[in-house]
């Protein structure tokens, strides 16, 4: 998805525009007004510096100083684009064209009346060149996906780089290590403490209703070095902190707060103070102006994690779902590019997402599998991936055990983009790029970001000689439990674990998630383990019972504090089919790490999509993914997966190494009978035979032969 080429843009300095045949002065008074620019494929920015001197009020104040460029093509064309303030007397406009050819800047004029700009540059200029892939846009055929201004799909695969973290580098070269490893996605705050806010500098004062141009420039360097190395971003423009005394509050410093000289009373103030929203559409005006023109700049996030907000904590939800329609519907009137705009947060909130272009909740789960491979598909239609996603417990321990059994899994689930991993500063630090790299490769490979994009998960069977156990974790974190009742299938695949939370409750919060009830069937007597990791400093009492009657139960005394545990709850299970019911009577909460029956099912699991032409595989060992922490060894186990739903024919299948992200040499791809083509009998299923001694994991793609 990345384009490395830059068309050229031939520049003709002139002291005359000509519109239609007519000077400059005629034509600033005459050329016809289009309100929207055609969006398609692009070509890279045109820059127009200009100077407007003797201006009275608030250049960054669009209501004072309303700034708007006017741009012809041929004699009836023409495109209007907001001008944004750059110090002294100096505007500037950037306008992205979609077409080669003349381009003239026709006329500029503030708060609706036509000046005369002075010391005018780039009056007039020829585009031509290899046109880029343009603007992300959601795909008018297919809702739940996104589409680029060419037409070509667009897959976000990337990972978080909010601001400068500590020692890493900064963020342009971050972004340049993330477009060597095939990277296009990523995202980006807008917060005060990497100097990245505004409105909010640290240590530097600024007037109510002031920008902080250096920091400006520093978003300029951000948007450029996106360009230039294929990352499309999301331009993160409030996060919670701000507004909050709870959640990892930033309010005791927002000079927006009359504590520090500021007019706002309560954080919650910020989402109905008329001032309040008449700075932040200030603010948005602004940003459309000045980097509304780069296509890279994905979509416009409206808030991070606004749950987090004061504003949510008492109740004022609707205020908060009402700011969020009100600055959507601002950004689309004043944004002529009109880039995709969403928000993140529980989806709780009562009509948050009502304006939002696409969903990008967040998880910090303990099962990178059940989270990864169990996001369901937006109940609106529109596009869906997890936005931030990372272990449960210390970011920055993991080496990769985490990363990329999630981001591996998430490509087979029906999300329309990868889980973008969340701690960038790991990622730089144990240098973990080549996940992504292994990824992107293996769905060029394959063809899905082309010909196949319809792909939707199935459930895939996997046999094995040996039974071995399966074991999952909870795909949710804190919140309230969607369903409560689960069928495990000898297979292994169970729906639903996405949204389990991983906090079983107890007496506080019960209703959240009263407990969790299993339909097994055991091939032979057994085991049902729970791993607990983390016990609330009230205390809990965790049960198991088979069948109504309790077997196995643990009480967790209280404690000074939350502590963490390393706790296994085991029952015994006798062969054939069983309820078994999880529970925490105690005071409140345990964290729940893992559940495990054994021995019960193959010892691989797969996780698969399909179309009626292709297919796309990831299959992993349940023992070196179940015993992470204790260093089991691999072992090397055969086994066949099953695949439904494709037409019949002949298929080429192709192994893949997840790590090294290349073909599987053919002493391994062969090996075990498995084989570089398969048969599909009408009404059969696609079976292959899985190869051996591939390490922990392997993924595979299968097409139709045409």
């Amino acid at each position: 998805m990345k384009s490395s080429i830059f068309p050229m843009v031939a520049v003709l300095l002139s002291s005359t525009i000509v519109c239609a045949g007519q000077p400059v002065t005629a034509a600033l008074n005459s050329c016809p007004v289009a309100p929207r620019m055609a969006i398609s494929m692009t070509y890279p920015k045109i820059e127009v510096r200009f100077e407007l001197p003797g201006l009275s009020g608030n250049p960054f104040d669009f209501a004072e100083n309303d700034v708007v460029a006017t741009f012809g093509r041929e004699q009836t064309t023409t495109v209007i684009v907001p001008a944004f303030f750059d110090g002294g007397v100096t505007w500037r406009v950037r306008y992205t064209p979609t077409q080669p050819g003349a381009v003239r800047l026709l006329r500029v004029t503030r708060n609706g009346a036509v000046v005369q700009p002075q010391n005018l540059e780039r009056a007039a200029c020829v585009v031509s060149g290899q046109a880029r892939p343009g603007f992300v846009r959601r795909d008018p055929k297919h809702p739940a996906r996104f589409i680029l201004g060419s037409g070509a799909v667009y897959y976000p695969l990337g990972h978080n780089v909010a601001w400068k973290s500590g020692d890493t580098p900064d963020i342009p070269e971050i972004f340049a290590r993330m477009g060597a490893a095939d990277e296009n996605w990523s995202r980006v705050w807008m917060n005060h403490w990497d100097n990245k806010n505004l409105d909010w500098v640290m240590n530097q004062p600024l007037p109510l209703g002031t920008l902080s141009l250096d920091v400006a420039r520093r978003w300029d360097a951000i948007v450029a070095a996106a360009e230039t190395h294929g990352i499309y971003f999301q331009m993160v423009l409030q996060h919670h902190g701000q507004y909050s005394t709870r959640v990892n509050p930033n309010w005791g410093e927002n000079p927006w707060n009359a504590k520090n000289g500021g007019f706002l009373a309560t954080p919650g103030e910020f989402f109905t103070d008329p001032r309040a929203r008449a700075l932040t559409k200030s603010k948005l005006r602004y940003i459309i102006a000045r980097w509304g023109y780069s296509p890279h700049v994905l979509a416009w996030e409206l808030f991070n994690e606004v749950q987090f907000t004061d504003a949510v904590n008492n109740k004022r939800e609707a205020d908060v779902a009402a700011w969020h329609r009100e600055m959507a519907a601002f950004l689309r009137a004043h944004d002529p590019y009109q880039h995709l705009i969403t928000t993140s947060s529980d989806a709780g909130i009562t009509g948050l997402y009502d304006a939002m272009d696409y969903v990008q909740p967040h998880a910090y789960p303990v099962d990178p599998v059940s989270a990864g491979g169990g996001l369901e598909p937006d109940a609106g239609g529109r596009p869906i991936f997890f936005g931030e996603i990372g272990p449960s417990g210390d970011l920055n321990a993991d080496d990769g055990r985490f990363l990329h059994p999630v981001l591996w899994s998430s490509l087979m689930s029906a999300s329309s983009g990868a889980a973008q991993y969340w701690t960038w500063d790991n990622i730089h630090r144990r240098d973990l790029y080549g996940h992504w790299k292994a990824a992107s490769e293996f769905l060029k490979a394959s063809g899905y970001l082309t010909a196949r994009p319809g792909m939707r998960p199935v459930a895939a069977t996997v046999t094995t000689p040996q039974s071995g156990s399966v074991s999952f974790g909870p795909g949710g974190g804190w919140g309230e439990a969607k369903r409560t009742a689960f069928t495990i299938p000898r297979s292994g695949t169970i729906e639903g674990l996405g949204d389990m939370p991983s906090f079983l409750q107890g007496n506080a919060h019960r209703a959240m998630f009263p407990g969790a009830t299993f339909t097994v069937d055991y091939a032979q007597p057994g085991t049902f383990a729970v791993a607990v990791r983390q016990i609330s400093k009230a205390g809990a009492h965790l049960k198991i019972a088979v069948d109504g009657a309790v077997v196995a139960e643990r009480d967790f005394p209280a404690a000074a504090a939350d502590t963490p545990v390393n706790a296994v709850v085991e029952a015994k299970v006798p062969a054939g089919r069983h309820t078994i019911r999880v529970e925490n009577s105690g005071a409140d909460w345990l964290v729940v790490e893992r559940f495990t029956l054994a021995p019960y099912g193959p010892t691989l699991r797969a996780l698969a999509k399909a179309g009626t032409d292709g297919a796309l595989l990831w299959i992993y060992r349940t023992t070196p993914l179940d015993a992470a922490r204790s260093g089991a060894t691999q072992n090397a186990d055969s086994g066949t997966v099953a695949i439904p739903g494709l037409l019949p024919g002949r298929y080429r299948v192709t192994w893949w190494d997840t790590r090294a992200g290349r073909v599987l040499p053919p002493s391994v791809a062969t090996s075990a009978a498995a084989t570089n083509a398969a048969t599909v009998a009408a009404g059969k299923l696609l079976v292959l035979n899985v190869p051996t001694n591939f390490g922990e994991d392997v993924a595979a793609f299968a097409l139709r032969a045409r």
